[in-house]
């Protein structure tokens, strides 16, 4: 026997080194992999449930400013929101002419509140809040619309206010619910001449629904702080919140919101959108914004495929401030927009 032949321990030994190493692997695999979709369903939940409180974690998140003239203006800003919204609430229980309802594609019943001009007009706008809010929490802006002649629709998005829903659409889902109030106005008034205009998750709604055909009675979108698209929204939060990165969390939570939600966080490109947009489109920004970050008011603007857009920045407001941060530039901006392009 030569001493090839011969048995060589190490042999063994290499053997069951190797299968010791592929189970520790397959169990820090299994683990890895059972941490990131409780994770991943945590993080689901924490954003779309109607329950969550994540609305107020993000925002004590965000940095706080130092700059005493700053601060002044954004307390002003602040005084005046509240004030607005005591005076609309109050204006609303003599104008809220009528609550109404629609079914969605997936069978959720949800509501808005409607106020009707007392002589009769084509011009309608639906107003469309934010994450986490409600139709009662935009009336300000509904009042504004209502004393310059038009007829306002205020709808709760599903899973906010008094529309029914589990998961918050963040856009994706409200998009198709938004057709559906347009719907209804045009089959009331074949001859309506609607504005779009929304706040945040509800600007994103009205980007997203952009890219889809509208009726022709859409003359107008306005969109106030949006996201550029659902993804990003949620990276930026992840990171600003968690200090994590997109992976493997966010591909993890992508999967469970499409079990969960009926939707994938991919779904919701407001870019994309745009880039068939058809549209005139107003985009308001302001530069103080870290919630959902100014950049992304540029990379919308740059998206949209329609000739007849612009923008406005406005200095030191915050999250959706801008309207009370400079109140007569918003304004005056809006009425001058709506006024060029819807002839």
């Amino acid at each position: 026997m030569s001493y090839k032949d011969l048995p060589n321990p190490n042999r063994k030994n290499s053997k069951r080194k190797l299968k010791i190493a592929a189970f520790i692997a397959a169990g820090f695999l299994a683990v890895s992999t059972t941490a990131v979709m409780i994770g991943s369903n945590y993080l689901v939940d924490f954003a779309l449930l109607r329950e969550s409180s994540s609305s107020s974690a993000i925002s004590n998140s965000l940095n706080k400013t130092t700059d005493t003239v700053a601060r002044m203006k954004e307390k002003a800003a602040d005084d005046l929101e509240e004030k607005l919204s005591k005076e609309a609430d109050l204006w609303a229980r003599d104008y809220l002419t009528e609550e109404l309802s629609v079914y969605s594609k997936d069978n959720l019943l949800l509501a808005a509140d409607y106020f009707e001009q007392k002589e009769k007009t084509n011009k309608y706008c639906i107003f469309v809040h934010g994450y986490h809010s409600s139709k009662e929490k935009i009336r300000a802006y509904a009042q504004k619309y209502y004393e310059k002649g038009y007829n306002v629709l205020t709808p709760d998005n599903r899973a906010h206010g008094e529309s029914e829903g589990k998961y918050i659409g963040m856009g994706v889902l409200d998009k198709d619910d938004l057709k559906l109030w347009i719907n209804k106005i045009v089959e009331r008034d074949s001859d309506a001449d609607i504005v779009l205009h929304g706040l945040s998750m509800g600007a994103s709604t009205i980007m997203l629904a952009s890219g889809d055909e509208l009726p022709a009675n859409v003359k107008v979108c306005i969109e106030d702080s949006g996201y550029s698209s659902v993804w990003n929204e949620f990276s930026d939060k992840l990171y600003n919140l968690y200090k994590l990165p997109e992976f493997p969390m966010l591909y993890g939570a992508n999967l469970v919101s499409k079990v969960k939600a009926k939707y994938y966080f991919t779904d919701g490109s407001c870019v994309a959108a745009l880039e068939k947009n058809k549209i005139p489109m107003l985009f308001i920004h302001g530069d103080a914004d870290d919630y959902n970050p100014f950049y992304m008011l540029d990379v919308v603007y740059n998206a949209d495929a329609s000739p007849q857009k612009e923008k406005l920045v406005v200095k030191g407001a915050r999250h959706t401030m801008s309207a009370y941060t400079e109140p007569e530039v918003y304004w005056d901006t809006v009425w001058k927009f709506i006024d060029k392009y819807n002839k």
